[in-house]
């Protein structure tokens, strides 16, 4: 676009039609246009403006082009539709994507020192007692009526909150699970990037961090009185928690485990705190609901149930429950989750598919051609 304006100047004759400046507003796009041979009209994008400032006289209104672009502006064309899309920011991840994020951050977190490991792993089994605690006394307080006339909508109101918010808060920020290490651990060894040495050291220290934090917040808890008068659904739940069988509750275990890696998963897909929150809430909820065995939880939930009073046995309490539950959870995160996402998009599907290749480039290079099958010697 070409802006002309008037001279101050009385006597000074505007442009005629067959100015070239005249000719440049009315062809604005012309590849041929320009100041200097500069081909100032070769993008559409390009816009022009000619100012005269006051005072200024042009001295030969003959050659108006020249003076009216001496002033001319040139601003950068605007961004295609395509780029603005590009630079947009990415808001989730795709599942390639989201595996070697998780690997990279198993790599990152083996490389944690000592006190880094206590200290994150035990804010976390702070932040399940948190979760559990709502669970209880939110949900496993809606009474036993519901309970036993409407289990679904009991299900419910325990597992909608409690620990989709223990699990966003040892998300956000940062803590460490032995649930979700299971995981990122088992992607990082499918990559290379760690030892199985420093997977093991992980995963030992992570569970008993959690147990730890687990132990302080129950201590801390029960010395507020909350749970007086409100403990039913949690003598209840800690009872059947340890009555059912090691084959039960090792399948349980895995459930549990796989919804979390599931989890973790969304987690690191989303590039947003919303995104995040709901990505984890969706599957956390799920296993609350279903009653699945995740032994993080069960740290809290089963002391608790014994400080309270339950008729259960630390024999219990460690064999028919945190033993299966422990493998279980094992195997939901390290084998259903990450080493099935390694084998989709990993290091060993590229082996796996380069050695079929292999086998089936020499099966083809010792079949005999079409016409050595079909025509005689």
């Amino acid at each position: 676009m070409v802006h002309l304006y008037a001279s101050e100047d009385k006597d000074a004759a505007l442009p005629t039609s067959s100015s070239p400046m005249i000719k440049a507003a009315a062809s604005p796009f012309d590849a041929d246009m320009g100041v200097g041979g500069a081909g100032l009209g070769a993008h559409p994008g390009l816009r022009r403006t000619a100012s005269s400032k006051r005072g200024e006289r042009h001295s030969d209104h003959a050659d108006a082009a020249g003076p009216a672009f001496a002033h001319t502006k040139i601003h950068p064309p605007p961004a295609h539709a395509a780029d603005v899309l590009r630079t947009r920011p990415v808001m989730t991840l795709t599942p390639a994507e989201i595996y070697e994020q998780c690997a990279h951050h198993g790599e990152v977190k083996s490389k944690m020192s000592w006190l880094q490991l206590i200290v994150l792993t035990t804010i976390a089994g702070c932040y399940v007692g948190f979760g559990f605690t709502i669970c209880l006394m939110v949900g496993g307080n809606v009474g036993a009526d519901l309970l036993a006339q409407r289990p679904g909508l009991f299900s419910l109101a325990f597992g909608v909150v409690g620990f989709p918010a223990a699990f966003t808060m040892i998300v956000i920020n940062g803590a460490e699970l032995f649930t979700s290490l299971c995981a990122y651990m088992t992607a990082a060894w499918w990559e290379g990037r760690v030892t199985i040495g420093a997977c093991v050291r992980m995963w030992v220290v992570s569970w008993m961090g959690n147990f730890a934090g687990c132990a302080i917040f129950l201590g801390l808890i029960y010395s507020t009185d909350l749970y007086e008068g409100k403990d039913w659904y949690t003598l209840l739940l800690a009872q059947k928690k340890v009555h059912h069988s090691f084959g039960s509750a090792l399948v349980r275990g895995i459930f549990a485990n796989w919804l979390v890696g599931i989890a973790t998963w969304q987690a690191n897909a989303a590039q947003d705190l919303a995104g995040k929150a709901i990505g984890i809430w969706l599957p956390i909820s799920a296993f609350a609901m279903l009653g699945f065995e995740h032994v993080i939880a069960n740290q809290f939930v089963l002391p608790m149930a014994i400080a309270l009073g339950a008729p259960i046995s630390a024999y219990d309490v460690i064999v028919k429950n945190f033993i299966p539950a422990t493998l279980g959870n094992w195997i939901g995160g390290a084998v259903c989750v990450a080493t099935v996402y390694a084998f989709a998009y990993g290091t060993p599907n590229r082996r796996v598919t380069a050695f079929f290749d292999r086998r089936l480039s020499s099966w083809r290079a010792g079949r005999p051609s079409l016409s050595a099958r079909v025509l005689p010697a």
